[in-house]
């Protein structure tokens, strides 16, 4: 609560009041009302006080104000009554968008507008976008949004979705735009709406992706010159050690070269398996596929080297891709690979609760807990606690990337690793007999 004089000052104010400022009641006393609220809203305050005060009976009158606070702005309802010997006592309503906390206080870039003559022209901004964009309220209300951050080489396309816009028409795409930092790039989101005057309307939130897009493309050109350069070297290798093992006069040259041999198929094994990774989670994730008929083919591919039981139901359409193969593969290869000889594997799969259930299961030692904790736990990723292979994180990823999950389960003897996958109901439904392309063939 606060108190005017019949000049606007203040003549006191509480303490909660002058902590919305940042001030203290006696640094308050004697500032005019009006330079409390920013210069859009002081003629809207003047008049607001002056309709109160010069009232031939006692009148209570409300207006909407924006207080400056701690850099950021704070839009509020002030209530102005008159008392008895002509001043004013002023009092904070409520808050006066229930959504302005949101706008106010969400981390992306947000920016009001108004389409005048198909332009946006900007009519309020949150401190997000005055952190992200370096332009102060002030400095940009009123004025064209495109000319202040849009790239010189990207105004045409801004003016495609500023039509779009103007259209009615929703917004969603990856844009570079000019900020405080330099051009970076974001997730537009433009979301038009019509006042009750008629007006067109919108609103534009800007998510930036520039570190984590740059990053993603960063590793996709290492990930990619790596195998390339591992290929090539590791070719090198195989041939200079299977000449050293062929041609060595002492047992000893020949024992190294065949351990260099060893070597180097586990290293192509790994990178190989990097490849699969990469085709696996490029795929479409979305395409429904038969889970069960997957499972069956990743089964029929170990035999009868290395018998894998199955129970399977006849079909179980799940979403996920032609990647569902890949990750029910690898789980398989994970449990014959390091397991005794003698290890039953089986394939099982169900739908419950609303998801379905793909699960390899072996009666072996189980997965060591410092791997386990890494894939499944989470735990971090440290040089003595890393996982020892990608096949289960592979499955892993597949499973995550169709909105699943992948869960470790030890009970009676027996390992289970389950994949859940979102179950299907399209009618088209892909089911393959033979392993696709993007199948690793499992070590044996």
């Amino acid at each position: 609560m606060f108190g005017l004089d019949d000049t606007g000052r203040l003549t006191f104010a509480t303490n909660e009041f002058a902590a919305l400022l940042d001030r203290t009641p006696d640094e308050l006393v004697g500032t005019p009302v009006e330079a409390l609220v920013t210069a859009e809203d002081r003629e809207t305050l003047t008049a607001t006080r002056q309709a109160v005060s010069s009232a031939s009976e006692r009148m209570t009158r409300t207006c909407q104000v924006t207080l400056p606070q701690s850099g950021r702005s704070r839009p509020v309802t002030l209530e102005l009554a008159a008392t008895d010997d002509g001043s004013v006592v002023g009092s904070l309503c409520r808050t006066a968008d229930p959504f302005q906390y949101l706008f106010d206080l969400i981390q992306d870039a947000v920016v009001g507008f108004e389409i005048v003559n198909f332009v946006p022209i900007v009519r309020t901004v949150n401190p997000a976008f005055v952190d992200t964009f370096g332009y102060d309220r002030e400095e940009i209300v009123g004025e064209p949004l495109n000319e202040y951050i849009v790239p010189g080489d990207r105004v045409e396309e801004a003016v495609n979705y500023d039509q779009r816009t103007a259209a009615g028409e929703v917004n969603y795409a990856v844009v570079s735009r000019e900020t405080a930092d330099g051009c970076r790039e974001f997730i537009y989101r433009g979301v038009p709406y019509d006042t009750a005057d008629g007006r067109r309307c919108g609103f534009a939130m800007y998510t930036d992706v520039t570190d984590s897009r740059r990053q993603k493309r960063r590793l996709r050109v290492l990930h990619r010159v790596l195998r390339h350069n591992l290929r090539n070297e590791l070719s090198v290798v195989f041939g200079m050690s299977e000449y050293a093992r062929a041609n060595a006069a002492e047992s000893a040259v020949s024992l190294a070269a065949s351990r260099a041999l060893d070597a180097a198929d586990r290293l192509a094994a790994v990178s190989e398996k990097a490849r699969c990774v990469e085709t696996a989670l490029n795929g479409d994730s979305d395409q429904p596929v038969d889970a069960a008929a997957l499972a069956r083919s990743v089964a029929d591919s170990y035999r009868p080297d290395a018998p894998v039981e199955t129970a399977l139901p006849s079909t179980l359409p799940v979403t996920g891709g032609t990647a569902v193969y890949d990750a029910v593969d690898n789980l398989v290869e994970n449990a014959v690979e390091h397991t005794p000889p003698d290890t039953a594997v089986r394939i099982t799969a169900e739908q419950a609760n609303g998801d379905a259930f793909v699960r390899v299961l072996d009666d072996g030692p189980g997965i060591p807990a410092i791997e386990r904790a890494v894939v499944f736990d989470d735990e971090d990723i440290t040089n003595l606690q890393h996982g020892s292979g990608l096949g289960i994180w592979l499955a892993r990823w597949v499973a995550e990337t169709a909105d699943g999950g992948i869960e470790y389960d030890r009970a009676d003897g027996w390992t289970t690793v389950s994949l859940r996958l979102p179950p299907s109901d399209a009618d088209d439904v892909l089911t393959l007999v033979d392993a696709p392309e993007s199948a690793s063939e499992p070590t044996r």
